[in-house]
C-alpha cells in the first residue's frame, strides 16, 4: 500500500491508495464519513482495468481539522474494529 498525493490544497485533499480496491476504499470512506469535521468524502476509481487497484480519494473538511487528520483518525478506527473483530473470533473459537 503507498499514498500518491495528488493535491493538496486548504481544506481539501486529494491522493492515489495504490494496492487497494473498492473493498477497502469503501470502508475507508464510510469511516471517514463518521467525523464530524468530514464535509466530503468519496473515491472513484478512474479507470476499472488499469487502474483496478489503484482508488483516488477526495478529502474535504470543515476547516477545525486537516484533511490529513481526518483520514489517521479513520484509519485508526478501522485498524480499532479490525482488531476487536479479531479478539471476538479468538474468543469465539477458545470456547
Amino acid at each position: 500500500m503507498r499514498i500518491e498525493v495528488i493535491k493538496r490544497e486548504g481544506n481539501t485533499f486529494e491522493f492515489y491508495l495504490e494496492g487497494e480496491d473498492h473493498t477497502f476504499a469503501n470502508l475507508l470512506v464510510e469511516t471517514l464519513h463518521e467525523d464530524k469535521h468530514v464535509k466530503f468524502a468519496a473515491y472513484s476509481i478512474d479507470h476499472p482495468i488499469l487502474m483496478a487497484r489503484k482508488p483516488r480519494f477526495k478529502i474535504v473538511t470543515d476547516g477545525k481539522e486537516s484533511p490529513e487528520e481526518a483520514l489517521e483518525k479513520a484509519a485508526q478506527r478501522v485498524f480499532d474494529r479490525a482488531r476487536a473483530v479479531l479478539e471476538a473470533w479468538k474468543s469465539a473459537i477458545e470456547g
